[in-house]
């Protein structure tokens, strides 16, 4: 049996997308909820720990979403990551021997090492591994994980650490939505092969610059892009969607919309093949912008697409 979590103070949960791309997000997560518990003794073996189990749910697993918990246990904590868990039978998911470790079980090995104790949980609605880090620096034996089948658990309190956000986007529209997501891929991959030194700016510098901005609150674009896409799948027209993200993106974010701009003026002095923003994509760019910095920096209320839309006199 696993240990319970302690009362009084609420376990840390978020939700990405099931993508090798949210996998930094979970650590980073991981290790900010550790640091405002007063737990760094636990940050290192836990980084590596939830970096693992996230990676296997994102490769292995076939769902869509991955939800990462931290639970305080004082004096130890426990990690989770849950998923629909489908694709991959138990056996899989665990360990293999040493002697024949292939690259399933690898990264597993390593939560066998530093836990003191795992384990597989099986539910008619998905999977849920999970690792208890006592902080004793202790290394253990490769040890294969206790594998238990019952309901899914959910606690009734759930937060954020500090200095993490949810932010809301009400009622985006779908297909335009992934076609500003789709243009951003294309773009820094045009900019970059230009080897152009004309004006102030290069567009393969820009490209850069572009592809480090979008890779920091990658986790988070990956979530809204998932969403998107099964809302899309469902025939949608409007979704809305729900990211969560350090609140220091916020400059982040507003860089991003500044350089994806400077792009659209590029892209005729320059004869992309990546065309300019329609008036459409950037008033939808802009919404996208002004919501998570609102949110991220004021906590302010979320506002659909629609009423911003409105909001601003209808200029669209």
């Amino acid at each position: 049996m696993t240990s319970v979590p302690r009362r009084g103070r609420p376990e840390l949960r978020m939700r990405l997308a099931a993508e090798t791309a949210s996998v930094p997000g979970a650590r980073r997560f991981v290790t900010d909820g550790l640091l405002e518990w007063g737990r760094e003794h636990l940050v290192d073996d836990a980084a590596l720990c939830i970096t693992e189990m996230a990676a296997n749910s994102a490769l292995h697993s076939g769902s869509p979403y991955m939800h990462i918990r931290l639970h305080d246990l004082e004096p130890a904590v426990r990690l989770s990551v849950e998923d629909d868990g489908a694709l991959v039978p138990v056996g899989a998911v665990a360990p293999p021997p040493v002697e024949s470790q292939g690259t399933t079980g690898r990264g597993l090995v390593i939560v066998s090492v530093l836990a003191e104790s795992w384990g597989i949980e099986e539910r008619v609605d998905g999977r849920r591994i999970w690792a208890e880090l006592a902080g004793d620096g202790v290394e253990h034996d490769v040890r294969p994980p206790t594998v238990e089948y019952g309901e899914q658990v959910v606690s009734e309190q759930s937060a954020l650490p500090a200095d993490w956000v949810t932010v809301r986007l009400p009622g985006c529209p779908v297909q335009l939505g992934l076609q500003i997501d789709q243009r951003l891929d294309d773009l820094v991959r045009e900019l970059q092969l230009i080897d152009s030194e004309e004006g102030p700016t290069p567009p393969r510098e820009l490209g850069q610059l572009i592809e480090r901005l979008v890779s920091r609150p990658a986790f988070a674009r990956h979530m809204g892009r998932r969403t998107a896409l099964d809302a899309a799948a469902k025939g949608l027209e409007y979704v809305d969607i729900e990211m969560t993200l350090p609140r220091e993106m916020g400059p982040v974010v507003r860089e991003l919309w500044a350089a994806d701009n400077l792009a659209d003026a590029l892209s005729e002095t320059h004869r992309l093949l990546t065309l300019r923003s329609t008036p459409e994509m950037v008033s939808l760019r802009t919404w996208f912008t002004e919501s998570i910095v609102a949110q991220a920096e004021h906590d302010a209320d979320p506002v659909s697409y629609d009423d911003w839309v409105l909001a601003r006199g209808g200029a669209g």
